[in-house]
C-alpha cells in the first residue's frame, strides 16, 4: 500500500473542512479556520472550567467527566499534572495551528453567529436516530459518563455537563483520536488517505460506543444502545472531519443540552 500524499489532507479538525469544494471562500472557509474554532469553543470552555472551580455555581460541577479524566491521566503520562490542562491544550493546539495556517488573524463575527445556527440545525439528524432507534434512546444519551456521582437534578450541573460532554468527548473521541488513528494507519502503516479516514471513524465510532457504560453490562450488551452510540459517534466524527472541530462539539453540545436542559424542563412544565 502506498501512501497518497498529493492529495492527502490534513486529519486534523480544525483544517480538514478548509479542503471540501465548499470551503473555497466564504462561511465555509472561516468555520474551518482555527481562530473562528476557538472563538466558537471558547465560551463554552471558560463557562465549564469556571464551573469546575465553583467560581459559577457556587460549590462547582459535583460530576467528573470521564473523557476529561482520561485526557488528564494522557497528560499525566508525560508527568504533567493538573485538572485543567486539557482546556489549556486545546487552546493551545488550536492557536499553534492557525499560525502555522498564515490565515488571516481578521474575525468574522457573523461567522460565529452562523456557526451557532448550524450547530442547532445539525442536532436534528441525532433527534431522528435516537427515534428511529427507540423512542427512549435520546434521553438516554444524555447522560454524559461521568467517574463521580452528580447531582443531576440541579438544571445547573445538568448545563456544565452537557457543555463538558460536548467540548471533551469531541476532543478526546474526534480531535486526539481520529488524528490519533489516521497517523497509525497513514503514516506509520501506509494506507491510502481515504482508507486511513475511514478506518478513523469507524474505531473512533465504536470506542465512542464503548465507552458509555450502559451500553455494556453484567446482563449483557445493549443493541440497541450500541447501534445508536456506534452511529452518533460516526455522525460527529463526519461532521468533525467535513466541517471541523468547531461544528462538531456545537453540534454536540447543543444536542446534550437539548436532552440535558430543556426536555427535563419541558416535562416538568407539563407535570
Amino acid at each position: 500500500m502506498s501512501k497518497d500524499r498529493s492529495t492527502q489532507p490534513s486529519v486534523l479538525p480544525t483544517q480538514t473542512g478548509n479542503k471540501l469544494p465548499l470551503a473555497q471562500g466564504g462561511y465555509f472557509m472561516y468555520s474551518a479556520q482555527p481562530l473562528h474554532i476557538l472563538l466558537f469553543v471558547l465560551p463554552a470552555l471558560i463557562v465549564y472550567e469556571l464551573g469546575t472551580t465553583g467560581i459559577i455555581g457556587g460549590g462547582g460541577v459535583s460530576a467528573k467527566l470521564e473523557a476529561q479524566d482520561m485526557l488528564v491521566r494522557f497528560f499525566n503520562l508525560f508527568g504533567v499534572l493538573g485538572l485543567h490542562l486539557p482546556a489549556i491544550a486545546l487552546v493551545v493546539i488550536l492557536l499553534v495551528q492557525h499560525l502555522l495556517s498564515k490565515a488571516s488573524w481578521k474575525i468574522q463575527p457573523a461567522v460565529l453567529l452562523a456557526m451557532i445556527a448550524e450547530s442547532a440545525f445539525l442536532t436534528v439528524p441525532l433527534i431522528v436516530l435516537g427515534v428511529l432507534v427507540e423512542p427512549l434512546v435520546p434521553m438516554m444519551m444524555s447522560q454524559p459518563e461521568i467517574v463521580s456521582s452528580p447531582a443531576l437534578n440541579d438544571t445547573l450541573q445538568r448545563i456544565f455537563l452537557a457543555i463538558g460532554a460536548g467540548l471533551y468527548e469531541e476532543m478526546l473521541f474526534r480531535l486526539v483520536l481520529i488524528a490519533l488513528l489516521h497517523f497509525i494507519f497513514v503514516d506509520a502503516l501506509g494506507f491510502k488517505h481515504k482508507t486511513g479516514i475511514i478506518i478513523a471513524v469507524v474505531l473512533s465510532s465504536l470506542a465512542f460506543a464503548w465507552h458509555h457504560n450502559e451500553v455494556v453490562s453484567p446482563t449483557g450488551i445493549n443493541w440497541r444502545l450500541a447501534i445508536f452510540y456506534t452511529l452518533a459517534g460516526a455522525y460527529f466524527a463526519m461532521l468533525f472531519i467535513a466541517r471541523g472541530f468547531g461544528i462538531a462539539v456545537g453540534a454536540h453540545l447543543m444536542y446534550d443540552l437539548l436532552v440535558l436542559v430543556v426536555m427535563p424542563w419541558i416535562q416538568g412544565q407539563e407535570s
